[in-house]
């Protein structure tokens, strides 16, 4: 008996597997087979609606929801180009702040009409016969919908994500060093959030592809918002120089260039064997940078012009480099000795062809810091208590004078003589004398040259001799 239920069950084992590998083989080529007829069948039976090759669109065919089944190719794009003039609206979602709506043309998005129209036109009208009749198939059967292709104009796009940025964007800022009492001190830096335009256009292709655009999001990005950050200048503790310079506050003009120009030094940090250029710190000095009309010599003169006063500050800061112990790569001295800097001192810059630069020397960070207090300015350098100079010696000396020459010239329209007094010009060596925190020392010098101005003497032209009588001859 176990013997014969035994059997048994090896028995029904294997006419199941068998039947299970066989029929499965059988229903596909059953399938083919009824695929194969109805292809044929509709291949070779007069006016099935299936296959009918005269242009108009493939029944089952909807675009977006409305059935065009049947429709003209001009129908269609009519239809098409009636949806393209719609003045759509999408709703643009800001995460913690609402809601914005706007006009997709103001976002660059249109309608790709042509891509469009060719998506509808070609479907079930493939060169490939299997393709068209399984697409003329499905289309039948199931219902196929067509959904409109968009483009969008990355340059308005990015156009209005960035005026959008400006309203919605949350500053952060640096860490700060400031100095109180002699003291330095931090404030640590906070992380901002701005619009990542990229990371947003990016996603906006991305729903158009989908046709799933009606809300988008906006994406933010911290990156960037701070560019000292705390590790940068917690070590910073010790001010390795600084330097302080009075100005006329009563000239609101050159004090505003002077506040302006200082700002944008103050809190640079410079890296070990990174150079600062002032000129690519403070930038171009022009009205629409913000500066000023105020005086500024030329050619040995003062004359109105844009940005006066910012001389002062690389000046300032010239001195304060060379306290601090920062190799001077570029400076110039000015054409002629200023007001408010001994001469030998003073470092004159020009956006685009004079610059004042320097190098940190030291194998740390370094920080600027520039504070106006009343009438002065006072710029610091700050690094680690290691790189604090034992001992910095400034002296000028050597000085040689540059004569100058008086020059008469006849003016023709010259109601009287005038005299403009020029004056020599001498030429100097300033000494700076530095012992590093290491003990190691060193002496740079720096020559300054400052030109002689001719004295001119402007004479109005010489009246003419009145003409002499002839004698009376004796008769």
């Amino acid at each position: 008996y176990h013997i014969e239920t035994w059997n048994y069950a090896i028995i029904r084992w294997f006419w199941t597997k068998f039947l299970e590998f066989y029929l499965k083989d059988i229903m596909m080529n059953l399938k083919q087979l009824l695929c194969s007829v109805l292809i044929g069948s509709c291949l070779f039976t007069s006016g099935c609606s299936l296959i009918p090759m005269d242009g108009t669109i493939t029944y089952g065919l909807y675009y977006e929801d409305q059935d065009i089944s049947g429709y003209s190719r001009d129908a269609v794009s009519s239809l098409i180009h009636t949806e393209a003039s719609n003045n759509k609206t999408i709703t643009i979602t800001i995460p913690n702040q609402g809601t914005r709506q706007v006009k997709v043309k103001d976002l660059g998005i249109t309608l790709d009409t042509a891509s469009t129209e060719s998506n509808i036109f070609t479907y079930g009208y493939e060169d490939d016969l299997k393709m068209l009749i399984m697409h003329r198939i499905t289309a039948f059967i199931y219902k196929v919908h067509i959904n409109p292709v968009y483009k969008l104009d990355e340059v308005t796009a990015k156009a209005y994500f960035t005026e959008l940025a400006k309203q919605i964007d949350v500053s952060g800022h640096d860490a700060l060093l400031t100095v109180e009492n002699g003291q330095v001190k931090m404030t640590p830096s906070k992380e901002g959030k701005r619009v990542d335009i990229d990371e947003t256009i990016k996603q906006l292709k991305a729903q158009l592809e989908e046709n799933d655009f009606n809300n988008i999001s906006i994406e933010f990005t911290s990156k960037d918002t701070v560019r000292v950050t705390n590790d940068d200048v917690k070590p910073l503790t010790a001010v390795l120089g600084s330097y302080t310079t009075n100005f006329d506050t009563s000239n609101t003009n050159r004090t505003h260039n002077i506040e302006l120009a200082s700002t944008k030094i103050s809190g640079t940090l410079v890296k070990p064997g990174e150079v600062f250029s002032f000129n690519d710190v403070v930038g171009e000095r022009t009205a629409e940078a913000g500066y000023d009309d105020a005086p500024v010599i030329i050619d040995g003169k003062l004359v109105p012009g844009i940005g006066g006063g910012i001389c002062q500050v690389s000046s300032t800061l010239f001195n304060t480099a060379l306290l601090s112990g920062m190799n001077i790569i570029e400076r110039t001295p000015h054409f002629e000795p200023v007001s408010y800097i001994p001469a030998g001192r003073d470092a004159t810059v020009a956006y685009g062809y004079l610059d004042f630069q320097f190098k940190n020397p030291y194998a740390h960070n370094i920080y600027v810091l520039s504070v106006m207090n009343n009438w002065q300015l006072t710029i610091y350098i700050i690094g680690v208590p290691e790189d604090v100079p034992k001992s910095v010696s400034i002296s000028v000396g050597d000085r040689t004078d540059i004569p100058n020459q008086t020059i008469t010239k006849i003016d023709p329209s010259a109601k009287e003589d005038s005299t403009e007094e020029g004056h020599i010009g001498f030429r100097i060596n300033t000494y700076r004398t530095i012992t590093y925190g290491n003990w190691v020392t060193t002496t740079d010098v720096f020559e300054s040259t400052y030109d002689p101005v001719d004295t001119i003497i402007t004479k109005k032209p010489a009246a003419p001799e009145p003409a002499k009588k002839d004698s009376q001859k004796s008769k």
